[in-house]
Protein backbone atom coordinates (compact mmCIF):
# COMPACT_ATOMS: atom_id res chain seq x y z
CA UNK A 1 0.00 0.00 0.00
CA UNK A 2 1.13 3.54 -0.72
CA UNK A 3 0.58 5.87 2.24
CA UNK A 4 1.18 9.62 2.51
CA UNK A 5 1.88 11.23 5.89
CA UNK A 6 1.40 14.95 6.46
CA UNK A 7 3.39 16.45 9.32
CA UNK A 8 5.90 13.69 8.66
CA UNK A 9 8.91 15.59 10.01
CA UNK A 10 7.29 16.02 13.40
CA UNK A 11 7.47 13.87 16.48
CA UNK A 12 4.43 11.67 15.87
CA UNK A 13 5.03 11.55 12.12
CA UNK A 14 8.39 9.87 12.72
CA UNK A 15 6.82 7.19 14.92
CA UNK A 16 4.15 6.49 12.29
CA UNK A 17 6.78 6.33 9.54
CA UNK A 18 8.78 3.77 11.51
CA UNK A 19 5.67 1.68 12.18
CA UNK A 20 4.66 1.52 8.51
CA UNK A 21 7.80 1.62 6.40
CA UNK A 22 8.67 -2.08 6.61
CA UNK A 23 5.54 -3.20 4.75
CA UNK A 24 4.36 -0.13 2.83
CA UNK A 25 5.57 2.54 0.42
CA UNK A 26 5.49 5.97 1.98
CA UNK A 27 5.31 9.57 0.85
CA UNK A 28 6.32 12.17 3.42
CA UNK A 29 5.06 15.76 3.47
CA UNK A 30 5.87 18.64 5.79
CA UNK A 31 6.25 22.40 5.45
CA UNK A 32 9.86 22.47 6.68
CA UNK A 33 13.08 21.41 5.03
CA UNK A 34 14.27 18.09 6.53
CA UNK A 35 17.44 19.68 7.90
CA UNK A 36 15.36 22.27 9.80
CA UNK A 37 12.83 19.84 11.28
CA UNK A 38 11.83 20.12 14.93
CA UNK A 39 9.98 17.71 17.20
CA UNK A 40 7.85 18.03 20.32
CA UNK A 41 9.96 17.95 23.48
CA UNK A 42 8.34 19.09 26.75
CA UNK A 43 11.78 19.66 28.28
CA UNK A 44 13.03 21.99 25.52
CA UNK A 45 12.51 25.78 25.40
CA UNK A 46 9.16 26.43 23.76
CA UNK A 47 8.40 22.71 23.84
CA UNK A 48 10.25 21.91 20.61
CA UNK A 49 13.72 20.64 19.80
CA UNK A 50 15.57 20.75 16.46
CA UNK A 51 16.13 17.22 15.17
CA UNK A 52 17.00 17.11 11.45
CA UNK A 53 15.23 14.43 9.43
CA UNK A 54 17.05 12.18 6.96
CA UNK A 55 14.17 10.86 4.87
CA UNK A 56 14.55 7.56 3.03
CA UNK A 57 11.20 8.03 1.29
CA UNK A 58 10.04 10.69 -1.21
CA UNK A 59 9.77 13.95 0.74
CA UNK A 60 7.59 16.88 -0.32
CA UNK A 61 8.24 20.21 1.34
CA UNK A 62 4.80 21.80 1.11
CA UNK A 63 2.28 23.43 3.39
CA UNK A 64 -1.18 21.89 3.69
CA UNK A 65 -2.53 25.22 2.39
CA UNK A 66 -0.61 24.55 -0.86
CA UNK A 67 -3.16 22.78 -3.07
CA UNK A 68 -0.71 21.99 -5.87
CA UNK A 69 1.83 20.66 -3.40
CA UNK A 70 -0.77 18.37 -1.85
CA UNK A 71 -1.98 17.16 -5.23
CA UNK A 72 1.55 16.28 -6.26
CA UNK A 73 2.30 14.46 -3.01
CA UNK A 74 -0.98 12.50 -3.04
CA UNK A 75 -0.76 11.26 -6.63
CA UNK A 76 -0.95 7.45 -6.64
CA UNK A 77 -1.55 7.27 -2.88
CA UNK A 78 -4.09 4.89 -1.31
CA UNK A 79 -4.25 6.33 2.21
CA UNK A 80 -3.37 9.72 3.70
CA UNK A 81 -2.49 9.99 7.39
CA UNK A 82 -3.08 13.65 8.19
CA UNK A 83 -1.03 14.70 11.22
CA UNK A 84 -0.12 18.27 10.25
CA UNK A 85 -1.76 21.01 12.26
CA UNK A 86 -1.36 23.96 14.59
CA UNK A 87 -1.76 22.86 18.24
CA UNK A 88 -2.54 26.11 20.00
CA UNK A 89 -5.80 27.46 21.39
CA UNK A 90 -4.88 31.04 22.29
CA UNK A 91 -7.25 33.58 20.75
CA UNK A 92 -4.42 35.82 19.62
CA UNK A 93 -3.42 33.00 17.25
CA UNK A 94 -6.98 32.18 16.24
CA UNK A 95 -6.75 33.17 12.57
CA UNK A 96 -3.59 31.15 11.94
CA UNK A 97 -5.06 28.17 13.80
CA UNK A 98 -8.26 28.29 11.76
CA UNK A 99 -6.40 28.66 8.49
CA UNK A 100 -4.07 25.75 9.14
CA UNK A 101 -6.39 23.35 10.89
CA UNK A 102 -9.65 23.99 9.06
CA UNK A 103 -8.73 25.39 5.63
CA UNK A 104 -5.60 23.24 5.47
CA UNK A 105 -7.54 20.09 6.36
CA UNK A 106 -10.18 20.99 3.77
CA UNK A 107 -7.40 21.14 1.17
CA UNK A 108 -6.07 17.76 2.33
CA UNK A 109 -9.48 16.13 1.84
CA UNK A 110 -10.26 17.97 -1.39
CA UNK A 111 -6.93 17.29 -3.09
CA UNK A 112 -7.05 13.68 -1.92
CA UNK A 113 -10.48 13.44 -3.53
CA UNK A 114 -9.14 14.96 -6.74
CA UNK A 115 -6.43 12.30 -7.19
CA UNK A 116 -8.48 9.33 -5.99
CA UNK A 117 -7.18 8.66 -2.46
CA UNK A 118 -9.33 5.98 -0.82
CA UNK A 119 -8.97 6.82 2.90
CA UNK A 120 -7.86 9.68 5.13
CA UNK A 121 -6.92 9.17 8.77
CA UNK A 122 -7.46 12.56 10.38
CA UNK A 123 -5.62 13.51 13.58
CA UNK A 124 -8.26 15.16 15.70
CA UNK A 125 -7.99 15.62 19.45
CA UNK A 126 -9.95 15.19 22.65
CA UNK A 127 -10.03 18.99 22.50
CA UNK A 128 -12.82 18.48 19.95
CA UNK A 129 -15.06 17.83 22.97
CA UNK A 130 -14.42 21.48 23.88
CA UNK A 131 -14.14 20.66 27.58
CA UNK A 132 -10.43 20.09 28.18
CA UNK A 133 -8.00 22.96 27.57
CA UNK A 134 -8.06 26.70 26.73
CA UNK A 135 -11.48 27.26 28.27
CA UNK A 136 -11.91 30.97 27.72
CA UNK A 137 -14.84 31.42 30.10
CA UNK A 138 -12.83 30.06 33.00
CA UNK A 139 -15.79 27.86 33.93
CA UNK A 140 -15.14 24.18 34.61
CA UNK A 141 -16.61 21.72 32.13
CA UNK A 142 -20.01 20.29 32.92
CA UNK A 143 -20.04 16.49 32.76
CA UNK A 144 -23.32 14.68 32.21
CA UNK A 145 -21.97 11.17 32.67
CA UNK A 146 -18.78 9.13 32.88
CA UNK A 147 -16.76 7.72 31.27
CA UNK A 148 -16.82 10.38 28.58
CA UNK A 149 -17.83 8.98 25.19
CA UNK A 150 -17.62 10.41 21.71
CA UNK A 151 -21.40 10.93 21.76
CA UNK A 152 -21.04 13.80 24.26
CA UNK A 153 -22.16 17.08 22.59
CA UNK A 154 -19.21 19.33 21.76
CA UNK A 155 -18.90 22.70 23.52
CA UNK A 156 -15.72 24.43 22.27
CA UNK A 157 -14.66 27.82 23.62
CA UNK A 158 -11.31 28.23 21.83
CA UNK A 159 -10.13 28.18 18.21
CA UNK A 160 -8.14 24.95 18.50
CA UNK A 161 -10.98 22.90 19.97
CA UNK A 162 -13.40 24.40 17.44
CA UNK A 163 -10.99 23.67 14.59
CA UNK A 164 -10.54 20.03 15.55
CA UNK A 165 -14.29 19.49 15.83
CA UNK A 166 -14.66 21.09 12.40
CA UNK A 167 -12.09 18.75 10.83
CA UNK A 168 -14.23 15.84 12.01
CA UNK A 169 -17.21 17.39 10.26
CA UNK A 170 -15.10 17.80 7.13
CA UNK A 171 -14.20 14.12 7.23
CA UNK A 172 -17.82 13.05 7.65
CA UNK A 173 -18.88 15.38 4.81
CA UNK A 174 -16.34 14.04 2.32
CA UNK A 175 -17.21 10.50 3.38
CA UNK A 176 -20.90 11.00 2.68
CA UNK A 177 -20.50 13.11 -0.45
CA UNK A 178 -17.62 11.40 -2.23
CA UNK A 179 -17.16 8.03 -0.54
CA UNK A 180 -13.72 8.88 0.84
CA UNK A 181 -13.22 6.76 3.94
CA UNK A 182 -12.59 9.23 6.75
CA UNK A 183 -11.32 8.12 10.15
CA UNK A 184 -11.39 10.85 12.79
CA UNK A 185 -9.10 9.96 15.70
CA UNK A 186 -9.30 11.96 18.93
CA UNK A 187 -5.93 11.72 20.66
CA UNK A 188 -5.74 12.08 24.43
CA UNK A 189 -2.72 13.93 25.86
CA UNK A 190 0.13 12.05 24.18
CA UNK A 191 3.09 11.23 26.41
CA UNK A 192 6.61 10.82 25.06
CA UNK A 193 8.46 7.71 26.13
CA UNK A 194 10.61 9.89 28.40
CA UNK A 195 7.57 11.20 30.30
CA UNK A 196 6.17 7.71 30.69
CA UNK A 197 9.44 6.28 31.98
CA UNK A 198 9.97 9.18 34.38
CA UNK A 199 6.45 8.71 35.76
CA UNK A 200 7.06 5.02 36.34
CA UNK A 201 10.29 5.85 38.17
CA UNK A 202 8.73 8.56 40.35
CA UNK A 203 5.38 6.92 41.08
CA UNK A 204 1.99 8.62 41.01
CA UNK A 205 1.29 11.32 43.61
CA UNK A 206 -1.86 10.95 45.72
CA UNK A 207 -4.94 12.64 44.29
CA UNK A 208 -5.99 15.72 46.26
CA UNK A 209 -8.49 17.26 43.86
CA UNK A 210 -10.52 16.52 40.78
CA UNK A 211 -8.82 16.93 37.40
CA UNK A 212 -11.02 18.60 34.78
CA UNK A 213 -9.03 16.75 32.12
CA UNK A 214 -10.26 13.45 33.63
CA UNK A 215 -6.74 12.28 34.55
CA UNK A 216 -6.29 11.26 30.92
CA UNK A 217 -3.07 10.36 29.08
CA UNK A 218 -1.84 7.99 26.37
CA UNK A 219 1.58 6.63 25.38
CA UNK A 220 2.91 7.74 22.00
CA UNK A 221 3.33 4.13 20.87
CA UNK A 222 -0.32 3.39 21.63
CA UNK A 223 -1.38 6.38 19.53
CA UNK A 224 0.90 5.11 16.77
CA UNK A 225 -0.78 1.71 17.07
CA UNK A 226 -4.22 3.29 16.72
CA UNK A 227 -3.18 5.34 13.69
CA UNK A 228 -1.74 2.36 11.85
CA UNK A 229 -4.82 0.25 12.62
CA UNK A 230 -7.03 3.03 11.25
CA UNK A 231 -4.92 3.21 8.09
CA UNK A 232 -4.97 -0.54 7.46
CA UNK A 233 -8.39 -1.72 8.76
CA UNK A 234 -10.66 -3.43 6.23
CA UNK A 235 -13.60 -1.19 7.13
CA UNK A 236 -13.81 2.08 9.04
CA UNK A 237 -16.33 4.63 10.30
CA UNK A 238 -16.22 8.42 10.17
CA UNK A 239 -17.60 8.84 13.70
CA UNK A 240 -14.90 10.19 16.03
CA UNK A 241 -12.82 7.56 17.82
CA UNK A 242 -10.89 8.30 20.99
CA UNK A 243 -7.38 6.92 21.50
CA UNK A 244 -6.48 7.04 25.18
CA UNK A 245 -4.88 4.89 27.85
CA UNK A 246 -7.03 2.28 29.59
CA UNK A 247 -6.15 3.72 33.01
CA UNK A 248 -5.82 7.13 34.64
CA UNK A 249 -2.72 8.88 35.88
CA UNK A 250 -4.12 8.77 39.43
CA UNK A 251 -3.00 6.02 41.84
CA UNK A 252 -6.36 5.45 43.53
CA UNK A 253 -9.23 3.33 42.17
CA UNK A 254 -11.22 5.42 39.72
CA UNK A 255 -14.58 4.79 41.37
CA UNK A 256 -13.11 5.99 44.66
CA UNK A 257 -11.97 9.25 43.04
CA UNK A 258 -15.39 9.86 41.49
CA UNK A 259 -17.14 9.11 44.80
CA UNK A 260 -14.89 11.52 46.67
CA UNK A 261 -14.79 14.40 44.20
CA UNK A 262 -17.82 14.03 41.87
CA UNK A 263 -20.39 12.11 43.86
CA UNK A 264 -23.21 13.59 41.79
CA UNK A 265 -21.99 11.59 38.80
CA UNK A 266 -22.18 8.19 40.49
CA UNK A 267 -25.78 7.59 39.29
CA UNK A 268 -24.68 8.48 35.75
CA UNK A 269 -21.91 5.98 35.08
CA UNK A 270 -22.19 4.55 31.57
CA UNK A 271 -20.18 1.45 32.38
CA UNK A 272 -18.34 -0.14 35.32
CA UNK A 273 -15.08 1.47 36.41
CA UNK A 274 -12.99 -1.40 37.77
CA UNK A 275 -9.62 -0.65 39.33
CA UNK A 276 -7.99 2.41 37.79
CA UNK A 277 -10.14 2.37 34.66
CA UNK A 278 -9.91 5.43 32.43
CA UNK A 279 -12.57 8.13 32.40
CA UNK A 280 -12.29 8.53 28.63
CA UNK A 281 -14.10 5.68 26.92
CA UNK A 282 -12.07 3.72 24.36
CA UNK A 283 -14.86 1.25 23.65
CA UNK A 284 -15.34 2.57 20.12
CA UNK A 285 -11.62 2.23 19.35
CA UNK A 286 -11.66 -1.32 20.67
CA UNK A 287 -14.76 -2.22 18.65
CA UNK A 288 -13.92 -0.65 15.30
CA UNK A 289 -10.11 -0.71 15.26
CA UNK A 290 -9.17 -3.58 17.54
CA UNK A 291 -7.24 -1.02 19.57
CA UNK A 292 -5.86 -2.14 22.91
CA UNK A 293 -3.42 0.06 24.86
CA UNK A 294 -0.19 -1.72 25.70
CA UNK A 295 1.07 0.83 28.21
CA UNK A 296 -0.36 1.48 31.67
CA UNK A 297 0.72 3.19 34.87
CA UNK A 298 0.02 0.22 37.14
CA UNK A 299 3.64 0.01 38.24
CA UNK A 300 3.68 3.71 39.13
CA UNK A 301 0.41 3.25 41.00
CA UNK A 302 1.81 0.41 43.11
CA UNK A 303 5.03 2.29 43.79
CA UNK A 304 3.14 5.30 45.15
CA UNK A 305 1.25 3.32 47.80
Amino acid sequence: MRIAITGAAGWLGRYVTTALETDHDLVLLDNVAPEDATIFDPTAPGGRRRVPLSPTWPYHQADILDEQGLRSAFAGVDVVIHLAGRPTGEWENAKATVMTNIVGTFHVFDQARTVGVRRIVNASSINAFGTFFWRVSGQPPQRRSLPLTEDEPITPEDPYSMSKATTELLGATFDRAFGIEAVNLRFAGVWPESTYNATLDAGLPPTTEWADDLFQWVHVLDVTQGITKAALADTVIHLPITLAAADTRAPEPTLEIVAQHRQELLPHLREPLPGRAGLLSIARARTFLGYEPRFSLDTASRDST
